[in-house]
């Protein structure tokens, strides 16, 4: 039989482990071995119920005294072929899963390696040589679930690296320059398999297929996933640029392997069908740190899940270096370095007001500010930012978070939305007592913001006085730049817009099946049209006198503002994009 690779031999005990690491006193050692004789826990597990040491405090504390590794099992595609190599119920009764196997040494992931009946059992069970890693128990449960729960999808032959040529595939250039795979999701992923083949094998690779839809999703610039049940087969489809588009198709009987798949990434009830469920998770996808959510809905035809990507390597844009003109630029900059107001965007879901908002906080995010978010959810994690994530059903709304926050002496505050009274009177209250709020509201434009605020319920003397300014934005998708062609509109629709002019402006339009940069699609990425509505005297006297939205814009227009319509022609006249897309952006204003 084989032998176990590492320090174990030895090895201290783990109470000492922990009292030499100062984690831990002899007074709390003896209470904590106490609570796991009265509870037949062993005592890692002891001290965590507790909450005397968390678990990764113990895990690191092991890590470091016995030189062993402390992998994220949590991130780790476990092939179920190697998974399998220990039965089932050696795993479970010791909660450990072997994650890899590679020139005759099996790599298995333990949260309790002192435990010398689970290292004598893989002893006996085991005809490899052992390397044991540190992981926590609770992903350990979750691989354990995975690796029984998909279809088998290779064999394990002895003394034979388990990483068939799929899975050298799936891992890709990180494999093939090392001869090991990562712990970790790929890292330079190359699907050069085909769907169709990939399925027309024997076995199915379930863990490739779901992870070749993420990362070609995200190499694909896609925002969502859709993975969708028809009566006879399951149709993937990927938003890019606002529109959804089909990315292939896949027999409908490997359906419920792909969705037990999705659930164990997302931590899920694999045994829950009948109710929606959401959920996230984070994963690799070539050089992109993906934060994933994930929402499963029952359908008549089976289970959707849609995911929803967000890179998290990607770098917040500061307002400073927003690709937008100059002007509106500097009315921005002017107006989120006041001391105190209210600053709200507006647009319909999907018309970037959380990367604006965003944008803005990342701007004002410097060391003598205290800036505190109420997100829901927290989109994008900054440094030296308190975020908060708003839980309605947890029994914090963002009412309740947002006046626990007033109590942090806050400088700047993001509320993610306004969907109530009670949270715009809390968020208007504070931007009249010294305090910079930046908000985003459901409207279709500017003016309509004032119009919906009074129809929450809010006094206009209130709106009147709190209002700094109000972005209304759409995004609208940008011509590629390779293959973009000149066309001739049509003169009544030039003269309709008031394009007609002396002035030969050239239009383009998108080419019909576009070229390799952009998909064939002839578009490539979306850019942001804006308006911004700073209430001058003039207009914040409408406001007191609640005139309605058209009589607010038609003031704001004869003091120079631009509407969103206008905004965006010069876009198309600057050939970055097309009369169509603009149109369709803002007919319902």
């Amino acid at each position: 039989m084989g032998a176990i690779i590492s320090n174990l031999s030895k090895t201290k005990k783990l109470g000492e482990i922990l009292i030499d690491e100062g984690l831990l006193n002899p007074t709390q050692l003896e209470t904590a071995l106490a609570e796991g004789k009265k509870r037949n826990l062993r005592l890692g597990a002891a001290l965590a119920s507790l909450g005397i040491i968390s678990e990764d405090n113990i895990l690191n504390a092991l890590s470091s005294q016995i030189e062993l590794k402390k992998i994220d099992l949590s991130k780790i595609i476990v092939d179920p072929a190697v998974g399998r190599i220990l039965p089932e119920v050696l795993s479970r009764q010791f909660k450990m899963v072997a994650v890899s196997l590679k020139d005759g040494i099996l790599t298995v992931a333990l949260s309790d390696p002192l435990n010398v009946f689970a290292t004598d059992a893989l002893k006996k069970h085991v005809d490899y040589n052992i390397e044991i890693v540190l992981a926590k128990e609770h992903d350990i449960l979750k691989a354990i679930d995975f690796v029984w729960t998909v279809k088998e999808v290779s064999k394990a032959t002895p003394n034979q690296n388990i990483f068939s040529t799929d899975t050298k595939t799936l891992y890709g250039a990180a494999y093939s320059q090392t001869g090991v795979p990562p712990f970790s999701a790929p890292s330079s992923p190359d699907f050069s398999a085909t769907v169709k083949e990939v399925l027309q094998s024997e076995d199915v690779n379930i863990i490739k297929l779901v992870n070749d839809i993420i990362v070609s999703a995200s190499n694909n610039r896609a925002s969502d996933i859709h993975i969708e049940p028809l009566s006879d087969e399951i149709i993937v489809r990927e938003r890019i640029d606002g529109e959804l588009i089909e990315s292939r198709r896949i027999p409908l009987q490997f359906l419920n392997s792909i969705i037990a798949r999705i659930k164990i990434m997302a931590n899920m009830d694999i045994a829950e069908k009948r109710n929606s469920q959401d959920s996230r998770f984070e994963i690799n996808a070539g050089e992109k740190n993906l934060d994933v959510r994930v929402s499963i809905v029952p359908t008549i035809n089976g289970e959707k899940a849609v995911f929803r990507l967000l890179d998290k390597s990607s770098k917040v844009v500061k307002a400073s270096e927003m690709p937008i003109d100059k002007n509106y630029k500097e009315k921005i900059l002017k107006i989120i370095y006041r001391k105190y107001g209210l600053f709200l965007i507006t647009g319909p879901t999907g018309s970037g007001k959380t990367t604006t908002a965003y944008s803005m906080i990342a701007e004002l995010n410097v060391i003598n500010k205290n800036i505190i978010t109420v997100e829901d959810p927290v989109e994008y994690k900054i440094r030296y930012i308190n975020q908060i994530e708003a839980n309605q059903k947890g029994g914090m709304g963002f009412p309740d978070a947002l006046r626990a926050v007033l109590r942090q002496d806050p400088d700047i505050i993001l509320v993610g939305e306004i969907r109530d009274e009670e949270t715009a009177r809390i968020a208007i209250q504070a931007a009249l007592t010294g305090h910079f709020v930046i908000s985003t509201l459901h409207t279709q434009d500017s003016s309509s913001a004032i119009s919906r605020l009074i129809d929450m319920g809010i006094e206009p003397f209130l709106i009147s006085s709190s209002i700094a300014g109000i972005i209304g934005q759409r995004l609208v998708k940008r011509l590629c730049p390779a293959c973009k062609q000149p066309y001739e509109p049509e003169s009544e629709l030039l003269k309709e817009l008031g394009l007609l002019s002396e002035i030969k402006f050239i239009f383009f339009k998108a080419k019909k099946d576009g070229c390799d940069l952009c998909n064939r699609t002839g578009f490539h990425g979306r850019i942001n049209i804006l308006e911004i509505l700073i209430p001058d005297a003039n207009i914040q006297k409408l406001i007191v006198e609640k005139s309605d939205a058209a009589l607010i814009r038609s003031a704001a227009i004869k003091d120079g503002f631009i509407p969103l319509r206008m905004a965006g022609l010069k876009k198309v006249i600057e050939g970055i994009t097309t009369l169509e897309e603009v149109l369709q952006a803002t007919q319902d204003i």
